[in-house]
């Protein structure tokens, strides 16, 4: 916890100092428009501008980071929220309060931004969960300490305002004084809102309720507690219960949301949210303020909690490479109801008082009931296992690359020192860089992966002189050195491919599968650059090859989630690879089906398909043409008949010995391409122990395996038929 945390204090520190002002303003400002006569619709209007501000803080945070760089746009963001709450303090026109809670929110969103890409860049896939959660956790504290400081000065003074503006100020420096660099920002996309809200219905608007519920509640709920006679320490602590319970009750609810159903568990917040709702009024008329605190902290951590829970709703439909894009779309729908909630919550306790609040909450509480009512008897619930994490958030005005839901985006390389030497001689000299570096690696073998990655990305490097070199330093590092060369410089990947299958042929397996596992994009032509390379020699080695692709393949099937293990198509993934390993080396045709279908069973089928096909191309080029191919039609002599079938019964017993539970469907391919082949299909699965009738007849409800096969076959026979009438 410590090593996690050391290099990120400083950085911590300036987001607590700049929350912790933040945390002030927001109970300041209310109160203080309260104090100054101004009506509640305003108050409402201007509450809602720092959500204005947060929508084009977050539109425009990457950009700047892009062109400015983290430190400026942190320092920036600090100085322009310490003018926002200076001039609203000296100038409480609802007109400047206004524009300068725009401006707050844009800051605010800017520095969150600046915040979240830091922190995910020092964060490693396995840390960068906890560091998440010790930067919501920051973020809440600071907001609940917040609430204190009101009473530290009279609210009809400037004095809070000068504190807030410190506070704001203070923040710029540890950030400043840190040695940390700013890191790069890639571009993002963010989804369209049709597309997500055809994906997750309920997330979006789950999430479009989040904002609109608690932006209200956390807005109005100053103005609510002072008209109902809660001023000074009491209405600080009643605020700080209502922070309180948003990070008090994310620990029990993601419980829920992970173990039972979610949207039945959504389904139960809003019922008691509403129960709740109809108790505030009845307690502090009976002056019960303690109790009244608790409902409190339950009813804002409920509705806290429905941000989290709509994004791991809308996250159940995205495969994982979109799961940023999503969260920016669903992001925005939450700040869209922030906008709009204060304003109309303002305009209900103006018409109706202010304990009408909690009544409007119930109401818009009531409509989310039905919603998700009506959504789960339209849509069939996800089993417990394929149900996405529940992940502890409060929303920031920006897409957070922490979430350890979203694809992790590995560091080409760690900047050392010894790295920036590497490149900077590398740039004059790159021979003498080599050299260096080998004799780096001779010192500390640990480190080679890193000194290749960054040498890898100099033009003037040769990428396969660079591998041999390191590799002779340190040959037991060959496999992460590949692996770190192509994430480094995946342009390069093919011709390090081509260097080490032309160079060590008999020692590259798993070379050549770490590398094209690397790019998966363009991992099935990288085996089939090394098949060509291989030759005729390596036959085996192939098949080992083969094997050790289509088994890590389908190992890491097991680690996806549900909607990512579709979108994955490992099927026609394993077809690919055969055709085109099929294409380089034609005369193990067989044996590499049989290798892709027992490393990975569920594709075996698709590849019997490809089998076949290549099965009828090899017998067609032994046949001369004939009149019936004007037909498109293809008939076969009688020795390339018993080639096939010679073939297939080959192929099938195979195939009931070592994938018995796929056996009828490959037999039933061949029975569809070869009806000729039928019986003896039919006598090879009745042959088996480990077939059984009821296992064979899934297409045919209830009939033995005779009736399956008879079938295929007479509907072989008149599809032939037909086809020679026409």
């Amino acid at each position: 916890m410590k090593s996690t945390l050391k290099p990120l204090l400083l950085l911590f520190i300036s987001g607590f100092l700049l929350m912790l002002g933040y945390g002030l303003s927001n109970i300041l400002l209310p109160v203080r428009m309260q104090s100054d006569g101004i009506s509640l619709d305003n108050m409402g209007l201007v509450l809602s501008m720092l959500y204005v501000g947060f929508v084009l803080g977050a539109y425009y945070s990457r950009s700047l980071l892009q062109s400015v760089g983290h430190i400026r746009i942190f320092a920036m963001g600090g100085s322009l929220t310490s003018v926002a709450i200076l001039l609203s303090g000296l100038y409480p026109d609802p007109i400047i309060l206004a524009l300068m809670r725009v401006l707050t929110g844009f800051c605010i969103a800017c520095i969150n931004a600046t915040l979240d890409s830091w922190l995910s860049d020092s964060a490693t896939e396995k840390n960068r969960g906890r560091i998440l959660s010790i930067n919501q956790m920051m973020v809440m504290t600071a907001l609940f300490a917040g609430q204190f400081l009101l009473n530290v000065a009279p609210i009809e003074d400037i004095t809070l305002f000068v504190i807030c503006g410190i506070l704001f100020s203070l923040s710029i420096t540890p950030i400043v004084i840190s040695r940390l660099k700013g890191p790069v920002v890639e571009d993002s996309q963010s989804m369209s809102l049709m597309t997500v809200l055809k994906l997750s219905p309920l997330g979006v608007v789950c999430s479009f309720y989040s904002g609109f519920l608690y932006a209200g509640l956390i807005n109005m709920l100053p103005i609510f507690a002072s008209q109902n006679g809660i001023t000074g320490i009491d209405l600080s602590i009643f605020m700080g219960a209502a922070i309180f319970g948003a990070i008090i009750l994310q620990f029990p609810i993601a419980y829920l949301a992970d173990n039972f159903d979610r949207r039945k568990v959504m389904l139960l917040m809003v019922a008691t949210l509403i129960g709740l709702c109809f108790t505030v009024s009845l307690l502090l008329s009976n002056e019960l303020f303690t109790l009244s605190l608790v409902v409190i902290a339950l009813i804002t951590g409920l509705v806290a909690c429905f941000y989290p829970m709509s994004m791991a709703e809308t996250f159940e439909t995205v495969v994982k490479e979109q799961i940023l894009s999503a969260m920016s779309s669903v992001l925005f729908i939450y700040a869209l109801g922030s906008i709009v909630g204060p304003y109309l919550a303002s305009v209900t306790m103006e018409i109706f008082g202010s304990r009408a609040l909690f009544s409007f909450v119930s109401i818009v509480a009531i409509s989310l009931l039905f919603f998700i009512i009506v959504l789960m008897k339209l849509r069939q619930a996800l089993p417990l296992d394929s149900q996405e994490s529940f992940i502890m958030q409060t929303p920031s005005g920006v897409v957070s690359e922490l979430d350890p839901r979203t694809e992790y985006a590995q560091a080409q390389f760690e900047s050392t020192a010894e790295v920036e030497v590497a490149i900077n001689l590398a740039t004059k000299n790159p021979s003498a860089a080599v050299n260096m570096v080998k004799a780096l690696v001779l010192r500390d073998p640990a480190n080679a992966s890193n000194l290749a990655a960054a040498l890898s990305t100099i033009d003037a490097i040769d990428i396969s002189k660079l591998y041999a070199a390191i590799t002779a330093a340190a040959p037991e590092m060959s496999l992460h050195i590949a692996q770190a060369l192509t994430n480094a410089s995946p342009e390069q990947a093919d011709q390090l491919v081509d260097w080490i299958t032309t160079e060590y042929p008999d020692q590259f397996t798993n070379i050549v599968v770490a590398i094209a596992n690397a790019m998966p994009n363009d991992g099935i032509e990288l085996m089939a650059l090394a098949a060509e390379n291989m030759g005729e020699e390596y036959a085996s080695e192939l098949l080992e090859m083969t094997e050790e692709y289509v088994t890590q393949l389908s190992d890491s099937l097991d680690d996806m989630r549900p909607v990512d293990r579709v979108a994955a198509a490992p099927e026609n993934t394993a077809t690919e690879l055969y055709n085109r390993l099929t294409d380089v080396s034609p005369e193990q045709s067989e044996e590499l089906a049989f290798t892709v279908s027992e490393s990975l069973p569920e594709a075996s089928n698709d590849v019997a398909e490809a089998y076949v096909q290549n099965l009828i191309e090899s017998e067609s080029d032994n046949e001369s043409d004939n009149d019936n191919q004007n037909n498109n039609e293809q008939t076969f002599s009688a020795d390339a008949l018993d080639n096939i079938e010679h073939a297939a019964t080959s192929y099938v017993n195979h195939m009931v010995e070592n994938v018995p539970e796929h056996a009828v469907d490959i037999a039933s391919t061949f029975v569809e391409s070869f009806p000729e082949v039928a019986s003896d299909m039919l006598e090879i699965l009745q042959d088996s122990d480990d077939i059984e009738d009821s296992e064979l007849s899934a297409d045919i409800d209830d009939k033995p395996l005779e009736d399956v096969v008879e079938q295929q076959l007479q509907d072989a026979v008149q599809t032939q038929s037909e086809q020679m009438e026409s």
